[in-house]
């Protein structure tokens, strides 16, 4: 009877799955077609050009417009359609055409128990970009992590991320006003639905000593529930932005793939971009601004002549300035999924999910376990190697009641591109047993990887080396991370669910013995997995200046994650949401001083002689 229930819930998964997909990409060409309807001018002429409507580019573009500036937003996706709103769908986004679907170049030292050792990194080719397919993690970060590189900023820790999207983020020396008096704010909520998994966890950590709060506001460092950028029970992404008041100012054009940035004396004055295959230049009077991510950005960059003179050179791209963008590319890592068994049904449930009482408590009520994105707890806390407990920590841990053996190696393991074998040999035989995750998440990699172009095609995909764990020291983090989740493991609170660690060796690790170090860091090089974080290949004080601006170029501006100098102690969205309120208001800042100075008598640049090369 159970192999037969069993049975019906792989097949009911897998047709849900299926038809879900299909009806993505059915939509999505559909979107497509109906842009031949469509006129663009060439030529047309603008204030700014923001390219990218993600997480940065959605908000900056909407700031710039309550300004009163006419702006262009190239986006290389579509509109969402209808259902991507339930937070529990964010997995089924991932390889469909509103997903870039980039894989990292194969990993020596890591990624070892995945398809060609290579990492899948799922980012938003959308409108609301990654914030439309992330798992929605409201995490402000430490305070410390600002400090450096976002100095010139002083205000009230406090008050900071509360009234509007603007003050989404915090640190001691950086204050973000409320700007827009009538913009809407952005939706901030305690989860709303948990397992009963959640009040366990932080019972177990409470006897670990770990502080229990809310770390986004009263604590730096410890542990709480998760907060999600969420509303009414439904995904808030930074696409809702662009719909409102600001649409006389704003245009939208959607599949528009951008080659470069046309640079005349080291002046960015517009953009060259497809739609459609047809190719179209767009003028910008004022800037161009490149929100098109950590990937996206530096290749747009490096196909315009800004880059490694040396990479570019090779490639027979014409230099226009010398820098290291693609360089210091970082991310966070994780690993120990489905590590630790209970013997109690306490995790989410395929039955549950599919259950029909679950879609009407969420389309009547907003309630749910369709509400769920994957976490309940998350929480910072120091490696053993950090004996300054006032610094900024290196470890996060996230709790997830479920794992890739959960869904019977139909969404998940496709997902994350887990090979066969490792499936096989480590996750099947626990399919049908109660698994969690209690994962440890590297804050600071000391590896830094880069990314190039693979070749002068804007239409091919850039080469992405994040060279995980180059660095011993980050597997030695992520082993006392692992070390960590034992004792939690260990805490009555958990022994009151019959917790254990699995203690199958993982393929590949199997000579060594098991909990011991050596073992450990073969796991942790077998089951190498992205945070979805990655930053710093544009970052400031190298590419870009505290002002936004590409050194050595005018009116050329980058706003998004891969600016960071450093990653932030936790999950980046917030910190990107912050990076592009901030950018907005020094760009208005800047561009009116400039306007200031320019009711001088001079020429006036000739906007629309545009060279080919």
């Amino acid at each position: 009877m159970f192999a037969f229930l069993q049975f019906i819930i792989f097949t009911v998964t897998v047709l849900t799955v299926l038809l879900f997909s299909g009806y993505l990409n059915l939509v999505y060409f559909f979107d497509i077609y109906k842009q031949r309807f469509f006129n663009i001018d060439d030529f047309q002429l603008y204030d700014f050009i923001v390219v990218g409507a993600g997480t940065a580019g959605a908000t900056l573009a909407t700031r710039l417009a309550e300004y009163g500036y006419k702006v262009l937003l190239l986006e290389a996706g579509g509109a969402a359609p209808p259902f991507l709103d339930i937070p529990l769908l964010a997995p089924l986004i991932q390889n469909t055409p509103y997903d870039w679907q980039y894989t990292t170049v194969s990993q020596q030292n890591a990624c070892k128990g995945l398809k060609n050792k290579q990492s899948k990194w799922p980012m938003g080719k959308l409108l609301g970009g990654t914030s439309r397919l992330n798992y929605m993690l409201y995490v402000r970060g430490h305070p410390l992590d600002y400090n450096e590189w976002l100095s010139d900023f002083t205000g009230n820790l406090k008050n900071m991320l509360l009234p509007y999207i603007g003050t989404c983020c915090y640190s001691l020396k950086i204050f973000l006003e409320p700007v827009i008096k009538n913009s809407g704010p952005m939706h901030i909520s305690d989860l709303k639905w948990d397992t009963g998994l959640a009040d366990t966890i932080l019972k177990g950590l409470q006897e670990l000593h770990q502080d229990i709060g809310n770390i986004n506001d009263d604590l730096k460092i410890g542990f709480m529930k998760a907060q999600l950028s969420i509303e009414n029970g439904k995904r808030w992404s930074t696409d809702k932005l662009l719909y409102g008041h600001t649409k006389n100012n704003l245009t939208i054009i959607t599949h528009a793939h951008v080659q470069k940035v046309l640079m005349e004396s080291k002046s960015a004055v517009g953009v060259q971009f497809i739609v459609l295959n047809k190719t179209y230049k767009a003028i910008a009077k004022e800037g161009v601004v490149l929100s098109a991510g950590t990937v996206g950005t530096p290749k747009i960059l490096m196909l315009s002549g800004i880059g490694p003179r040396k990479h570019l050179q090779d490639l027979k791209i014409n230099v226009i300035n010398d820098l290291p963008v693609g360089q210091h590319l970082v991310d966070h890592i994780l690993t120990g999924i489905d590590l630790v068994m209970l013997n109690v049904s306490i995790g989410l449930s395929m039955i549950n999910t599919l259950n029909p009482m679950s879609a009407l408590d969420y389309f009547f009520f907003g309630e749910g376990p369709w509400t769920f994105t994957g976490v309940e707890v998350l929480g910072t806390f120091h490696s053993s190697f950090q004996q300054n407990k006032s610094s900024i920590p290196d470890l996060q841990i996230m709790v997830m009641p479920l794992g890739l053996s959960k869904d019977n190696g139909v969404v998940l393991k496709k997902a994350m591109g887990i090979s066969e074998k490792v499936y096989n040999e480590y996750f099947s035989p626990i399919s049908h047993k109660d698994t969690i995750t209690i994962a440890p998440v590297l804050l600071h990699p000391r590896s830094k990887g880069e990314i190039k172009l693979s070749s002068r095609d804007s239409s091919d995909p850039p080469l992405i080396d994040p060279n995980y764990l180059s660095n011993k020291d980050d597997i030695a983090i992520l082993i006392d991370g692992l070390r960590f989740v034992k004792k939690l493991v260990e805490t009555n609170a958990m022994k009151s669910i019959g917790a254990s660690i699995y203690e199958k060796h993982f393929p590949g690790c199997e000579n060594e013995t098991f909990d011991s170090t050596k073992y450990w860091e073969c796991y942790i090089q077998h089951l190498t997995l992205t945070s979805y974080h990655p930053a710093g290949t544009c970052r400031m004080g190298d590419v870009v200046d505290q002002m936004f601006r590409v050194y050595h170029t005018k009116n050329l501006y980058v706003v998004d994650a891969s600016v960071f100098p450093s990653l932030p102690s936790g999950n980046i969205n917030a910190a990107v949401l912050m990076v592009a309120e901030k950018a907005a208001r020094i760009i208005n800042r800047s561009t009116k001083i400039s306007r200031i100075k320019s009711t001088k008598c001079h020429k006036p640049y000739n906007y629309y002689y545009i060279p080919d090369d």
